[in-house]
């Protein structure tokens, strides 16, 4: 038994450090002028695909090691299902390598000061909203890391969108995977998303991070419609009028909140 949690422990501090390396991977890339008017929208798609893996590893809680033997096994189950998730990071981490190296080969066939190979910078590029959004879904996922392994690496462009959709839609896929592996962590993770929801403030970022959310973050999209469900179930209401006199009559079966009754001056 003590064997069996040591292997266990063993293997979640691996899985750790593949985690860290794969969100820290979304931190090194940068989007070629080629993208044009799809900048903008493709660096949040890049953001949160990022913010979705950092959530599927803190709803693990990889950032803390020292969970007792007991936790270990509830979470994880076993040294197979480990392994399994090492593999699907392992994959992560091959498709960034994958890109980097067409990336690579863009650039050697490309002359040397052409435009396309510039890339856009984030904060200086996006609209204000859209880098506020950046700013916040990026604080997010680097609180969620294990900050002790991290280490200063060298930045790379993608210069061709097809390239880029391709690597989005195979991350989504092996995240994913990654969710479906630890099925007792999904509430944690809709509890997350709640967090996510509240740090973004302005109804412009809500709106584009719901749209993002929709095409390849099933639980954020649902945390933001019930968001915005609520929201809309919130009234006020408001009789003015120097003579307004009688009553209002109404029925409701639950709870009811957000309505004012006042007499107008």
């Amino acid at each position: 038994m003590m064997a069996e949690a040591a292997g266990l422990a063993v293997g979640v501090i691996a899985l750790t450090g593949l985690f860290n390396n794969a969100v820290d991977c979304f931190e090194l890339i940068q989007l070629g002028r080629n993208f044009g008017k799809s900048f903008q929208t493709s660096q949040l798609k890049l953001d949160n695909a990022r913010l979705r893996l950092s959530r599927w590893g803190e709803s693990l809680d990889l950032s803390n090691n020292t969970a007792s033997a007991q936790s270990l096994k509830d979470k994880f189950g076993s040294d197979q299902t480990i392994d399994q998730a090492k593999t699907l990071l392992n994959q992560i981490l091959e498709l960034f390598a994958d890109a980097e190296g067409i990336s690579m080969k863009y650039k050697s066939r490309t002359k040397a000061g052409d435009p396309s190979l510039l890339p856009y910078d984030p904060s200086t590029d996006l609209e204000p909203a859209m880098a506020q959004l950046h700013l916040t879904i990026r604080q997010l996922s680097v609180d969620r890391q294990n900050k002790s392994g991290l280490k200063e690496k060298v930045k790379w462009a993608m210069y061709e969108e097809k390239h880029f959709r391709r690597l989005i839609e195979d991350i989504t896929g092996l995240v994913n995977d990654l969710v479906e592996l630890f099925p007792s962590a999904k509430e944690k993770q809709y509890s997350l998303c709640a967090d996510e929801v509240s740090a973004v403030k302005n109804n412009k970022e809500l709106s584009v991070l719901k749209e993002i959310a929709t095409e390849q973050d099933r639980v954020l999209a649902d945390t933001l419609a019930a968001a915005s469900g609520d929201a809309a179930k919130s009234h006020n209401i408001v009789f003015s009028g120097s003579n307004n006199s009688g009553f209002q009559l109404g029925h409701n079966s639950g709870s009811i909140s957000g309505f004012i009754f006042g007499k107008g001056n």
